[in-house]
């Protein structure tokens, strides 16, 4: 009996024994995975992402050592799990970086698992807008990058260099932690201008490797001037060219918004000659410049700003939004007009004047008035055309206006043969009106019939000579759409001087300027010869250079100007 109660007592404390030895075994916690661990790399992109498949004996807990990774879920249960790894951010840091991923069951850590992020190329600038005052300045450009190898350009607009001098050296050598000098010009006129750039690297073959974030420029508008005498300066007159044919056709140059200041330095008249040059820029005028006579006025503003609260000469406003329109004092002008004695004294000569007044602003805008009459009733060739500066001196935006203005619209009484598809048709009340100045030998590049065989410039649609397309690519035929009107008024070419100020004069423009230059140069007994035209106009027809052949880009651009308008209302002398 007593050996079979030691024999119990023993099997129980195997038992025991046992059981105690499998409970310890089951606690030593584990976790197994299902895949490779040793290379785990996120992508460089944001939100780049790790899947990491495993099993663990106890519940799990995961957590980082970096701040740039996200871990989902944190922590989970006994079993078989799922841990997502994702990229917080893109890796701009330049270099590949790493963090620890450590997971822990029970409590005690088990695996801590290595995270590299592939690096991104990066073009960093350590400032992105500059901002400049109105008189110019130096500013230097910081940016870095990681690529070793690549040439470093600038990439900016073509309107950013008028104003913008860069260093020498970016165009051509490889930038690390380098910086971009940059000088700002002085800004002459009173709006805020803009430039934006980037920095862009290439491979050898030109492909582009990275770009950096756009750059900003913003610099400030002039202030407003004022002249300190309005009346030493003011009403000179100066004779830029003088006629050696026929009897001198008069053009006189004045400015508005110009201040005492700027007639002393001798800016007034370099923009009086530079108006000057652009007039006869185009053919034919280009060709008949030697039938002119050319005069200066000087006029004294009191401010060199437009609008409320500024005060000049000729009381020039722009209307501004989209419009192109400008007003002035016609009145002041014409009595400035009349400062050079032989217009003043010759009221026949004033009646054939053609008044240009340029604005002391790059506004983009413009406008003509003609149909002037006399006291008898009369309607005269004298016109004022108000052109700005358009882009500056050298634009070619200014160019192009001045001579859609005023030797289109001013000299030759041209209409515009651009349309707007909102206009619709043209009313028969403005057709009227316009056969009414065609009478006067006026608005000859438009008409309001499609016919060839009847369309007022039917003459040279049959002459061969006007055959085929002209330098700029020109066909003459019928083209609907003109006067601002989309149906019921043609034009004799797709594009033209009259249109979006490119390509020159059309050939029934180039004869109606033609026409009006020898009447006015030789009076009453010149009577026209279409082969005499012809002949001269073979000679001199328009041909593209590098600045004809495009339209006005930045500056204006999908934007017609405002029609010319027809007065009606008498000269005055002075």
């Amino acid at each position: 009996m007593r050996n079979m109660k030691t024999k119990l007592s023993f099997l129980l404390l195997c038992v025991f024994v046992l059981t105690a030895c499998s409970k310890d075994a089951e606690e030593i916690p584990s976790i197994q995975f299902n895949s490779d661990i040793e290379n785990l790399i996120l992508g460089a992109e944001k939100d780049s992402r790790l899947t990491l498949n495993f099993s663990s004996t106890h519940s799990w807990q995961a957590n980082t050592d970096a701040v740039w990774i996200t871990i989902s879920p944190a922590q989970g249960n006994t079993g078989n799990s799922s841990l997502a790894i994702f990229a917080k951010e893109e890796n701009r840091t330049g270099e590949i970086r790493e963090a620890t991923v450590t997971l822990s069951a029970d409590g005690v850590p088990i695996k801590e698992l290595k995270i590299s992020q592939q690096k991104k190329d990066v073009l960093e600038v350590k400032q992105a807008t500059y901002n400049v005052p109105a008189e110019g300045m130096s500013i230097q450009i910081e940016f870095a990058t990681n690529l070793q190898e690549g040439i470093s350009k600038i990439r900016y607009s073509q309107d950013v260099q008028d104003w913008l001098i860069f260093n020498d050296n970016v165009s051509t050598k490889i930038l690390l932690d380098k910086i971009l000098n940059v000088k700002v010009l002085p800004n002459p006129s009173r709006a805020e201008r803009t430039a934006t750039f980037q920095i862009v690297i290439e491979d050898a073959a030109g492909k582009q490797l990275i770009e950096s974030g756009t750059i900003s420029i913003i610099q400030k508008g002039a202030g407003v001037g004022t002249s300190t005498d309005l009346e030493t300066d003011d009403g000179k007159v100066v004779k830029l060219q003088t006629h050696s044919k026929g009897n001198g056709i008069p053009v006189v140059l004045m400015g508005d918004g110009f201040l005492d200041a700027d007639i002393q330095s001798g800016f007034y008249r370099k923009v009086m000659e530079k108006g000057m040059e652009y007039f006869f820029s185009e053919e034919p005028v280009k060709s008949l410049r030697e039938y002119f006579d050319v005069w200066m006025v000087t006029a004294v503003s009191l401010n060199d700003a437009f609008g409320e609260g500024y005060s000049t000469k000729f009381s020039c406003w722009l209307e501004g939004g989209k419009s192109t329109l400008i007003k002035g004092d016609e009145k002041i002008v014409q009595y400035y007009t009349q400062a050079v004695d032989e217009i003043r004294t010759n009221a026949e000569m004033f009646y054939e004047t053609m008044s240009i007044v340029i604005l002391n602003t790059e506004t983009y805008a413009g406008t003509t008035y003609f149909g002037y009459g006399t006291e008898d009733d009369g309607v005269v060739e004298y016109a004022i055309g108000y052109c700005p500066i358009i882009g500056g001196m050298e634009s070619e935006a200014f160019r192009q206006v001045l001579c859609h203005e005023c030797i289109g619209h001013g000299f030759a009484k041209l209409l515009d043969e651009y349309s707007y598809q909102s206009m619709g048709q043209i009313p028969a009340k403005e057709i009227e009106s316009n056969q009414i100045l065609q009478t006067f030998g006026w608005a000859m590049n438009v008409d309001f019939t499609g016919d060839k065989s009847q369309v007022i410039w039917k003459h040279f649609l049959e002459d061969e000579r006007y055959a085929g397309t002209d330098a700029f690519g020109e066909t003459l035929s019928t083209y609907e759409g003109a006067c601002t009107y989309w149906s019921g008024a043609w034009r004799p070419t797709n594009e033209s001087m009259m249109r979006n100020n490119i390509h020159g004069f059309n050939a029934p423009s180039r004869e109606a300027i033609y026409k009006r230059i020898m009447r006015t140069a030789y009076g009453t007994p010149w009577q026209y010869n279409y082969e005499e035209f012809v002949k001269f106009d073979r000679m001199h027809l328009p041909q593209p250079t590098r600045v004809t052949t495009r339209n006005v880009e930045q500056i204006g651009k999908g934007r017609y100007f405002a029609p010319p308008q027809f007065v009606k209302r008498t000269l005055v002398n002075r």
